[in-house]
């Protein structure tokens, strides 16, 4: 978006994640149906960051804080809402395609192919935010922007994520070597970018003490974040022996004091400022990391969900709204990028060390859970420490 315009970024990528939607919804095999979730991911991994350089580029200073808890407000709307429509659509499909009065090819298709309705309903979603995105101003790239390839990162970087998950997923005696091969392969590509001409990974971006410490924050937090948004209801049905449905409850203390840290965290920016609420957020964070991985009781689980869920609400707007003061407009979209990417590497490390501890820990599955809580507590703790060396963001 630095090189092309926030803008148009913003709209190609929505044009992607609307065609790999396409894809998906007429999928009839499952090498169609990756081809096409590959498509929707590139597009929906350019979103958020394109969105966030549009903050930074179009709302003043003293009022991001607050723009990007509303739109972090709305990904996590989303995301509950989601969850929550996906399996109501799928059914409703179900009971169509039985229905006499459906016209037969109709019928087949959502009799075998449900769940094609869940990529389907994205198309008219896209089309409606393409229609809104246009109404936005044009912007112009700076003069002399360019975009080139970095060929090195684009190998090294799956490379990596691999090696992690043939780590999680394979046999004890092949664990290690996977993950000597995922260092080995970071390392390469630490020295390769140093050196690359159209580097993936822009060195200016790691030469000043605020950014370089929120890319470390955002990769510490990543199994502390994903591994209770991701199993926290695997934890729940394993400690508890509870149904899914009593499992989806119990994730409302979660999900509820989530989107509560969010609104606290909005109405609070202007008074505190974003990085006193990303140290609020990450010890509020820590006290839930804490009560997962050492209490056993519903009370105990419970508060262990609300705490974290807070505790991210509150330290999810904060890292983007500091970057931006941090870094040049003209590098925010690259900078908001890679924040995002280092961020999203939750989903690949917090599989990998739930897994690992399921595998080899040899007890119950619940102590497992715990026992990868414990992992995300000395991490969270790891990046609390960081966030309390975050400059003022008016001296970087």
């Amino acid at each position: 978006s630095d090189a092309r315009g926030r803008r148009n970024v913003f709209l190609g990528a929505l044009v992607v994640f609307m065609a790999g939607s396409f894809v998906c919804a007429t999928a009839t095999s499952l090498g169609l149906l990756i081809a096409g979730r590959v498509v929707q991911s590139l597009g929906a991994g350019a979103i958020q960051p394109a969105a966030i350089a549009l903050v930074g580029q179009r709302v003043p200073k003293e009022r991001q804080s607050g723009a990007l808890y509303a739109l972090y407000g709305m990904f996590a709307l989303a995301g509950a809402l989601g969850a929550v429509l996906g399996g109501v659509i799928i059914d409703g499909g179900k009971a169509l395609g039985s229905a006499p009065f459906m016209w037969s090819a109709l019928r087949t298709e959502l009799t075998i192919f449900p769940w094609h309705l869940i990529f389907w309903i994205n198309i008219p979603i896209a089309l409606a935010a393409l229609w809104l995105g246009l109404r936005l101003p044009g912007d112009a790239p700076p003069a002399g922007a360019t975009i080139g390839l970095d060929g090195g990162a684009i190998v090294l970087i799956p490379s990596v994520a691999l090696c992690l998950m043939m780590a999680a997923n394979g046999a004890a005696s092949s664990a290690f070597a996977y993950l000597a091969a995922a260092l080995a392969a970071l390392a390469l590509l630490a020295w390769w970018e140093t050196r690359a001409r159209q580097a993936f990974f822009a060195p200016s971006l790691f030469t000043r003490q605020g950014p370089l410490l929120l890319y470390a924050i955002a990769v510490l937090t990543g199994i502390p974040i994903f591994g209770i948004t991701m199993y926290a209801a695997a934890y729940y049905m394993t400690q508890f022996k509870a149904s899914a449905a009593a499992a989806g409850i119990a994730l409302l203390a979660l999900a509820v004091p989530l989107g509560g840290g969010q609104g606290v965290g909005g109405r609070l920016t202007k008074r505190i400022g974003a990085r006193s609420l990303l140290i609020a957020g990450l010890v509020v964070l820590v006290a839930g990391e804490a009560a997962l991985a050492g209490l056993q009781s519903l009370g105990g689980v419970l508060s262990g969900f609300a705490l974290a869920g807070f505790g991210i609400g509150l330290a999810s707007a904060p890292p983007n709204a500091l970057l931006l003061r941090y870094v040049d407009e003209a590098r925010s979209g690259a900078a908001t990028g890679l924040l995002t990417m280092l961020s999203s590497t939750g989903a690949i490390t917090a599989p990998a060390a739930v897994s690992a501890f399921l595998h080899f820990s040899g007890g119950p599955p619940a102590a497992g859970f715990r026992s990868a809580y414990l992992l995300s507590l000395v991490l969270a703790i790891a990046a609390l420490l960081l966030a309390l060396l975050l400059p003022p963001s008016d001296v970087c």
